[in-house]
C-alpha cells in the first residue's frame, strides 16, 4: 500500500507540473523510487494512473470560502468567487484538461470522477445563487433577478473563458482582460440602479 501511495503522489506531482502527454511512466517510477513493473502491478495503464490520481486529488477538495468572503458586500463577493474559480481551475489545469479529454473520448468508468466534479460545480453555483439572492433582498442587486438563472449564467460564462484558454493551444491568451470585462458586465447587470437624487 505504501508503494501505491508513493506512485500516486509522484504521478500527481508530475502530471500537475508537466501535463499528461509529457509525463512518462518511467519518470513516475524514477520519482517514486519504484520499478516501472510495480506501477503496472497497481495500475492498468497510464490513463488509469492519471484517472486515479485525479480522483484522489479531487476527493479531499471542498469549497470553503466563507472567511474569504466575510466583510465583503454582495458584488465584491461575486467578483471574489469569479477570481477564486479561475485560480482553482488554473492551478489544476492539467487535471481539468485531461478530465475533459476523457469525457470527449467517452471513456468508461468515469461516473465517480464526473460525480465529484459536478458536485463541486454545483456547490460553487449554489454559492453564487445564494449571494445573488441575498443581494436582491438587501437591495444591492436588482429585485427582478432570478438568483439561480444568474448563477448559471455566470458559471457558463466563466467556463467559456476557461474553454477558450484550452482551445488557444500552446500559447493561451491571457484571460485577465476577459475576466475583468466579465466583472464589469456583472456590475452593470446585477447592481440595482441608485435612487434618483432629490430635488434641492
Amino acid at each position: 500500500m505504501e508503494a501505491r501511495l508513493k506512485i500516486l503522489t509522484s504521478a500527481t506531482k508530475l502530471f500537475t507540473t508537466q501535463g499528461f502527454a509529457k509525463t512518462s511512466l518511467a519518470q513516475v517510477a524514477k520519482e517514486a523510487h519504484v520499478s516501472k513493473a510495480l506501477i503496472f502491478w497497481h495500475f492498468e495503464s497510464k490513463d488509469d494512473l492519471f484517472r486515479t490520481a485525479l480522483k484522489t486529488s479531487l476527493e479531499p477538495f471542498s469549497i470553503d470560502v466563507v472567511e474569504l468572503l466575510d466583510g465583503l458586500d454582495p458584488m465584491a463577493q461575486i467578483q471574489k468567487l469569479v477570481d477564486l474559480y479561475y485560480e482553482f481551475v488554473s492551478q489544476n489545469i492539467y487535471s481539468v484538461r485531461f478530465l475533459l479529454s476523457l469525457v470527449v473520448r467517452e471513456e468508461k468508468n468515469l461516473d465517480d470522477l464526473l460525480e465529484r466534479t459536478i458536485e463541486l460545480h454545483r456547490i460553487y453555483c449554489n454559492m453564487i445563487a445564494d449571494i445573488v439572492q441575498t443581494g436582491c433582498e438587501q437591495g444591492a442587486f436588482r429585485a427582478t433577478l432570478v438568483a439561480e438563472t444568474e448563477a448559471a449564467l455566470i458559471m457558463a460564462t466563466l467556463n467559456g473563458v476557461l474553454v477558450q484558454g484550452f482551445l488557444d493551444g500552446t500559447e493561451p491568451r491571457d484571460p485577465g482582460p476577459l475576466l475583468d470585462q466579465l466583472k464589469r458586465s456583472l456590475r452593470e447587470r446585477l447592481l440595482a440602479a441608485p435612487p434618483p437624487l432629490a430635488d434641492a
